[in-house]
């Protein structure tokens, strides 16, 4: 092999501890990702004076930048810290992300612990497994969340799923809060399916509760199936008046009730 080949292959990119590599380096057989021809990774960066631009990177230590922007981030048990905003394409793998400023993406399917001191805003679905703390709430197309996630407002064009990891092991070790509930204060969505879910107000067409889940307002014409152990407190007529359950319930004014995999609008 040539010097000049080698170096096509293998060369310094981003920092000391940054290597970007060729897909000819994978044996012609590229990663479990789909690879661009040309992607970095990132083994250990511990801090970055300057800002992060990638077009393709896998970060398989620490990363510390002050802004990250571009292509595609894969984290395989990376722990990545954003001091401004992150703004990339698509985010996967498992690991720890930390944003202090906004963080939006096109794609996001990650195991982990994402916290996020700004909003984060999804174009597509975003998958997470794990804990998510959105402090400026969530936005996105569609959300499938199972274990624990906290923010203001969440707000998706399509249906919300809030699940739960269980009572296992791996549990008690990805969720480091005491609580196992999620807490969002506003949901605007097509359909929300939540598991230990406390939340002030959910604006939706099906809505669907189970596992102590407890909703102070919903919608008095949404389809709803509530099991025995969640509740719902007010339901909320076209004109903003609000009437207690127990009152609506005894009064004939009641929701129209279904089963949860029968639901009219569910998709």
């Amino acid at each position: 092999m040539t010097t000049e080949s080698r170096q096509h292959i293998q060369r310094p990119a981003i920092g000391d501890d940054t290597t970007e590599h060729s897909a000819h380096g994978q044996h012609g057989q590229g990663p479990e990702h789909e690879y661009d021809p040309l992607y970095t990774t990132i083994i250990h960066t511990i801090r970055r004076d300057e800002p992060l631009v990638i077009r393709q990177a896998r970060v398989l230590g620490r990363l510390h930048a002050p802004q990250i922007d571009g292509g595609t981030l894969i984290c395989e048990n990376a722990r990545i810290v954003c001091d401004g905003n992150l703004h990339v394409s698509k985010i996967s793998g498992y690991g720890t992300i930390v944003v202090q400023g906004e963080a939006a993406c096109r794609e996001l399917n990650f195991v982990g612990d994402v916290r996020c001191a700004g909003q984060v805003t999804c174009c597509g679905e975003a998958k997470i497994t794990g804990m998510l703390q959105a402090g400026g709430g969530l936005l996105a197309s569609a959300l499938a969340m199972t274990g624990v996630m906290n923010a203001p407002h969440l707000v998706a064009n399509n249906s919300v799923l809030i699940d739960t990891l269980g009572d296992g092991l791996w549990a008690h070790r990805t969720l480091r809060c005491r609580d196992p509930h999620s807490t969002i204060r506003r949901i605007e969505a097509h359909q929300v399916e939540a598991r230990r879910l406390y939340c002030d107000q959910i604006s939706a067409e099906c809505i669907m509760l189970e596992d102590t889940s407890d909703v102070r307002t919903v919608p008095l014409e949404a389809h709803l199936s509530v099991d025995e152990g969640s509740r719902i407190r007010f339901f909320e007529r076209r004109d903003g008046q609000l009437l207690s359950a127990g009152r609506a319930m005894s009064s004939g004014t009641t929701p129209v009730h279904c089963a949860a995999r029968t639901c009219p609008v569910r998709r």
